[in-house]
């Protein structure tokens, strides 16, 4: 993820992009002609199913899409949706490509940037594989809680969206939710878990899943 500091120095070559809740930024099996950094914000990426479409991945402030299948020269993988009003930054392939090449230190964030990435996401593929739902659902909590220091931490997720990131049932997520929240762990609302307690949470996930 770019800083705020990195992205207000990428934004001097970049078009700004709003889009509202709701909105598809991009669109799978689109040509992928720019890649974008979201300064505030969510977007969600979805992969089309036969049911509907199913959360892959959140992207928050700092987050980019679309520079992985730009340099494969492959289409967009997955809808990039709006889930709240967001602001994005956006680099033509032209410009990105300027940019990469003229700049080291920034070829190399970038390519830092992206192995975080690809390492969260391995991390994530290792703890949905190895651990029992209540150890996933408390890990992913950790991951992708929100609230700046001394605010109470949350995590902006439905139960349905919790269930398509690990590839859950819906029902079962909400077992294992009710459950964290009768051990006092967490407090939920709509669309929207408290962590009440981050030590237990980390002590349900159990030990970090690779070294």
């Amino acid at each position: 993820m770019f800083n705020r500091a990195e992205i207000a120095n990428l934004r001097r070559f970049a078009d700004v992009r709003y889009a509202s809740a709701g909105t598809v930024v991009a669109a799978a099996g689109t040509r992928v002609a720019a890649v974008q950094i979201v300064v505030d914000g969510e977007l969600e990426l979805m992969a089309r199913t036969e049911s509907g479409r199913a959360t892959m991945a959140v992207v928050r402030s700092g987050g980019v899409i679309a520079d992985i299948p730009l340099l494969l020269g492959a289409p967009m993988p997955f809808d990039a949706v709006a889930s709240r009003d967001t602001q994005c930054i956006e680099l033509s392939k032209q410009r990105w490509n300027e940019l990469l090449t003229t700049n080291a230190s920034l070829a190399l964030r970038w390519m830092t940037s992206i192995a975080r990435r690809l390492d969260d996401d391995r991390r994530r593929l290792v703890v949905v594989t190895s651990r029992p739902l209540i150890a996933q659902v408390a890990y992913l909590l950790l991951d992708l809680q929100e609230g700046d220091v001394g605010e109470r931490r949350v995590a902006r997720l439905s139960h349905t969206t919790i269930a398509h990131l690990l590839g859950a049932r819906r029902q079962s997520v909400t077992r294992v939710v009710r459950e964290l929240r009768d051990r006092g762990l967490i407090q939920t609302g709509y669309g929207v878990v408290e962590l009440l307690d981050l030590d237990g949470l980390a002590a349900v996930m159990g030990r970090d899943p690779l070294p």
